[in-house]
């Protein structure tokens, strides 16, 4: 059907195109005088008529326009050239009144037909109303407006209707035979097509069959792999909880060391404290040591000094000793001397008297010399004992100082040894600390990444589960599809049964 339309449509422009050529060969015969026609009046119809009659040519042949509303407005155009020409020539155009009725019976359409002659009695109605009422080319029959209609317009209408209900039977026997026509061609084209369709069929079915083999292949391959893959999914499952659980359980005990972390940072702030301090009273104690250690110095030459002299004290002392001696010596002879004088006082009788007193006083001296000797002799004796004693107890003092000197020495040695590793701790308890602290913050960060991997591990677990879930409905669509490839194999294999 609508290819007939575009085939009408085409037929429609043509009959136009040349519906044109015989309008402008009556125009040509007009300008040499063989119509009557005025030359003003025929001029516009002309202009008028000709645009209408290459509107269908540009909307079929030229914008290649198809739709369903092209044949009604190819119609119209029809109608609207005949009403102008009517409008314009009167009398003179009687025979174009059932112009747009044939040019509708082309679609071999009822429709049309109906809608050409309503437009066309109308168009021809207006067209005598205008030309009588404005005297152009008017017929000298319809004098009054009353012989208008009842002798023009209605006769014409009726006869225009007739020659149309005449155009629309031609037109539903002629679609009648081509249809019949048609429909003879078409059912052994059909039985051609069926014939096609069978052997097409079989084919199709042989396909068919081969494609429903290997799709059941492939399903069977699909369901044992969709199996295998619940079965798999299900220990990864297994896997992930556990995991999961692992994954929590080191989150906290990460957690618990960087508790514990943050406790021995704290820990570590206080020992430096304590390592600055103990290092400042290292320092303390090494200047007093150093101090001490010049005291004892000082001490020990000192007391060299102390033995020195007391060792020379003890040396005068025993040359005192020995004047001593010698003075005793002395006296002892004096009071020899003296008892010899006595003696020879007392054998020289009155004469010695004198001699006897002053050798008795000079007996009494040496006795008071021995005495005094005796007691300078004890004295000296027991200052060297002393002094000898002194030497000793200096000696010792010496040693003692020296041994002192030593002990100090290496206590002063142990204090610099103890600041230069109270130094080197502090250093260490420093670094300690530093180390902690990047242990504190890598702690921190290992518990934010096992976070994130336990989120991570969730969603995983969750996104394994929707694909088990998946997997189960796809295997489940798998034997839905199994039990559709049974019934297409069935359903291929009919045809085959039914030729046999």
């Amino acid at each position: 059907m609508v290819e007939n339309e575009k085939q009408a449509n085409k037929s429609v422009a043509k009959v136009m195109r040349i519906t044109f050529l015989i309008f402008s060969v009556v125009f040509l015969l007009n300008v040499l005088g063989i119509f009557v026609v005025d030359m003003k009046i025929m001029a516009i119809a002309y202009v008028l008529g000709s645009i209408l009659l290459w509107v269908p040519t540009i909307i079929v042949n030229i914008a290649k326009l198809d739709g369903v509303y092209v044949k009604y407005v190819l119609t119209v155009c029809a109608v609207i050239f005949v009403t102008i020409v009517t409008s314009t020539l009167g009398y003179h155009a009687v025979l174009l009144y059932i112009y747009a009725i044939a040019i509708g019976s082309l679609y071999f359409s009822k429709r049309i037909n109906v809608l050409t002659t309503i437009l066309s009695v109308i168009g021809v109605s207006v067209g005598q109303i205008i030309c009588y009422a404005f005297a152009i080319l008017q017929d000298k029959n319809f004098t009054t407006f009353y012989k208008l209609i009842v002798y023009g317009i209605l006769p014409r209408a009726m006869v225009l209707i007739a020659i149309a209900a005449i155009f629309t039977m031609l037109c539903e026997r002629t679609a009648g035979m081509l249809s019949n026509l048609m429909n003879a061609e078409e059912q052994e084209q059909m039985m051609q097509n069926i014939k096609a369709m069978h052997k097409k069929s079989q084919e199709t079915s042989r396909a068919l069959m081969d494609m429903v083999q290997e799709l059941s292949e492939i399903t069977e391959s699909s369901t044992k792999s969709n199996e295998q893959i619940v079965r798999e999914t299900g220990n990864v499952l297994e896997s992930f909880s556990s995991n999961t659980k692992e994954i929590t359980s080191a989150n906290e005990r990460t957690q618990d060391i960087n508790a514990r972390l943050e406790e021995l940072a704290s820990i570590n702030v206080k020992v430096s404290g304590l390592a600055r301090k103990v290092n400042e009273l290292s320092k303390d104690n090494q200047s007093n040591m150093d101090h001490a250690t010049g005291s004892m110095q000082q001490i020990h030459m000192s007391t060299n000094e102390c033995k020195k002299i007391i060792c020379r004290l003890g040396e005068e002392s025993k040359e005192i000793l020995g004047i001593t001696r010698t003075i005793s010596e002395i006296s002892q002879r004096t009071n020899i001397l003296a008892l010899n004088a006595t003696i020879e006082a007392a054998r020289a009788g009155e004469h010695g008297k004198g001699f006897a007193v002053v050798a008795v006083e000079i007996q009494k001296l040496a006795e008071q010399t021995k005495r005094a000797v005796d007691d300078i002799g004890r004295i000296v004796t027991e200052s060297v004992k002393n002094t000898d004693g002194a030497v000793y107890v200096m000696e010792q003092s010496v040693k003692l100082t020296e041994t002192g000197m030593c002990s100090i020495q290496k206590v002063g040695d142990s204090t610099s040894m103890i600041t230069l590793s109270n130094e080197q701790m502090t250093r260490q308890i420093m670094e300690m600390d530093k180390t902690v602290e990047d242990i504190r913050i890598h702690s921190s960060e290992v518990a934010s990444s096992m976070e994130q991997v336990n989120i991570n591990t969730k969603s995983n677990y969750q996104a394994i589960e929707h694909v088990t879930a998946a997997t189960q409905e796809n295997s489940a669509g798998a034997q839905a599809i199994e039990d559709m490839v049974v019934r297409i194999r069935t359903l291929a294999m009919e045809p085959e049964r039914k030729d046999a």
